[in-house]
């Protein structure tokens, strides 16, 4: 009588490694293949998001600039900082008839050749400036007696009222602007950010900013500003450039603004 064997196949111990082998073999290479597409994906859109704050960012202050009053833009001297008064409205003044604008003693007000935009009561607490060169006699950063500002009392369509002032120069072409309180950039490159401080009082010396202002812009690693001064026929540039950094990438951008200088 015959006993039947049932022989049962399978793996040897070597078949089993070399499959490993080739398997780790492959899917090394699919990593590889899929791993390069995504990283650049990550990096390029890391380097679009850097570049858009730093877009906004010299957008934000590009639209300040152009509002600054003719001759108030100034830098810090580590280059850093850059303040401005903003200029919100402004007209001409009549050298005319009556209550004229004068130079030649102590005036609380001047008549309009034409309504301002803003209306009364937006108008109270700002200030009426003429003529400002930025420089002494003419400053409009600078204290009494020097300065050539006052705060507004009262405003209709044709008078504009304000505090007591002999004002040191009159304009060429009988310009006054209106403007509110100082806006200042400023970056702390100590916690890599850059601030908007505003809404403060109107000093001679130049404010800075503090990490209690309104945050703009973080990752901030560099940012250099300058202003190259114009004159009464050619515009003030100012010069922004930032660096932004973040996990290894890192961008600069730069943005030149040219600025009113007819005062």
């Amino acid at each position: 009588m015959k006993t039947s064997v049932n022989k049962q196949q399978g793996f040897t111990l070597v078949e089993l490694i070399i499959v490993m082998v080739i398997s780790g073999i492959v899917a090394m290479l699919v990593v590889n293949l899929i791993a390069s597409p995504m990283t650049a994906y990550a990096d390029l859109k890391r380097r679009a998001e850097l570049v858009d704050i730093a877009e906004l960012t010299l957008h934000r202050m590009a639209r300040d600039i152009h509002h600054a009053l003719p001759n108030s833009v100034r830098i810090s001297a580590d280059q850093l900082s850059l303040e401005m008064l903003h200029t919100i409205d402004g007209g001409r003044y009549a050298s005319s008839g009556t209550d004229v604008f004068t130079t030649t003693a102590s005036s609380t007000s001047f008549a309009l050749l034409q309504p301002l935009r803003i209306s009364a009561a937006q108008a109270v607490g700002l200030n009426v400036v003429v003529y400002n060169l930025g420089e002494s006699g003419s400053d409009a950063y600078q204290t009494a007696p020097l300065e050539n500002r006052s705060e507004i009392t009262a405003l209709t369509d044709s008078l504009i009222s304000y505090s007591a002032i002999q004002f040191p120069l009159s304009s060429p072409q009988a310009r006054y602007m209106i403007v509110d309180k100082p806006i200042l950039f400023g970056c702390l490159l100590a916690n890599n950010s850059l601030y908007l401080k505003q809404d403060y009082a109107i000093t001679a010396n130049m404010g800075s900013v503090s990490s209690s202002d309104a945050l703009l812009a973080k990752n901030i690693t560099n940012c250099q500003f300058s202003y190259s001064a114009g004159s009464t026929t050619r515009p003030g540039l100012v010069t922004l450039a930032i660096t932004i950094s973040d996990n290894g990438e890192k961008i600069t951008l730069m943005n030149q603004v040219f600025v009113e200088n007819q005062p």
